[in-house]
């Protein structure tokens, strides 16, 4: 099928002046038609210099920059990018990620099957950079999609949309990104959700629509934006879709089995034993448990 469709690239964009020049430089660098590909730049309310590095490419005819003026979140962030454009495909990456010359022809490559409407890309640690101990989770070829093959159908929960491209058609049979959810985590899987079940055979995964994720920090850190999550956003996607409690993870939060697993002592073991062995499953473990111990804190109630 010989299918070239213009294509939406959606940035949402905060605090990253240490990477969005790299990031929107390489975007400009793709090897498709540079006049079916427009990019949409959502400053989120930035309070660094990234809006200052965005109105550097105001004169790029093909570049869109639009500031938010307070931060507002990735849901009204992509949904500012969505509405803004008119593509028949929409890519979204986040800011801190950067991609190679063939990630949109990659997107496309799979898209343009008529059965599919999404698809997912890999991400990576940049080359040349030593995982820590959060990357070694992060990028296990255990984790998330991953463990599929290329092109096969995947369910909501590998879904993100960190480097994701959709055919805007979607657009016209679910509704856009939910902006109630502000802080981190669950805007994805709740829209993930709704794509889903309208199109349970249209998710794929892609390792050759890779990207570099520029974003260091450590496990610790990371643990703590998921235990907000769990405090947070968890609950409300339970409440909304309990049919996918298990997929969610709401049946370790308070069952015995939960209590069994995830409880001070088994914490206090995973978290000495981390610092003579650095294993997937054990970051995996304390990543899980930080979201279950968020949760916890609202059901207790």
């Amino acid at each position: 099928m010989n299918w070239s469709p213009s294509v939406d690239i959606v940035v949402p964009c905060y605090n990253v002046a240490h990477v969005i020049e790299q990031c929107v430089s390489r975007l400009l660098k793709q090897q498709y038609d540079e006049n079916k590909i427009y990019i949409y730049l959502i400053n989120d309310g930035s309070t660094d210099a990234t809006g200052e590095i965005l109105d550097t490419f105001l004169h790029h005819q093909h570049i869109n920059i639009i500031h938010h003026e307070k931060n507002r979140g990735l849901s009204a962030a992509r949904n500012t990018g969505i509405k803004s454009g008119t593509g028949e495909v929409i890519i979204f990456l986040d800011s801190d990620m950067t991609v190679q010359p063939n990630w949109v022809s990659n997107h496309l490559s799979i898209l343009r099957n008529n059965d599919v409407v999404g698809v997912i890309g890999d991400s990576q640690l940049p080359q040349g950079n030593k995982p820590n101990e959060l990357d070694s989770y992060l990028y296990d070829p255990r984790r998330g999609a991953r463990r599929f093959e290329e092109g096969t159908p995947i369910r909501f929960p590998y879904f993100l949309l960190n480097n994701t491209s959709l055919k805007r058609s979607v657009f016209d049979v679910i509704e856009f990104f939910d902006e109630n959810i502000i802080s981190y985590g669950g805007e994805d899987t709740e829209l993930a959700i709704r794509l889903w079940e309208a199109y349970p055979d249209g998710l794929r995964f892609s390792f050759s629509a890779t990207c570099e994720h520029h974003h260091p920090r450590e496990l610790n850190d990371y643990c703590n934006l998921m235990y907000g999550y769990g405090k947070t956003n968890l609950p409300s996607l339970l409440e909304q879709f309990p049919q996918y409690k298990t997929e969610l993870g709401g049946q370790w939060i308070i069952s015995i089995k939960g209590y069994l697993l995830f409880n001070p002592i088994v914490r206090f073991l995973v978290s000495k034993t981390r610092h003579f062995c650095n294993s997937y499953w054990l970051s995996r473990y304390l990543v899980i448990d930080a979201v279950i111990r968020g949760a916890r804190t609202v059901y207790r109630r």
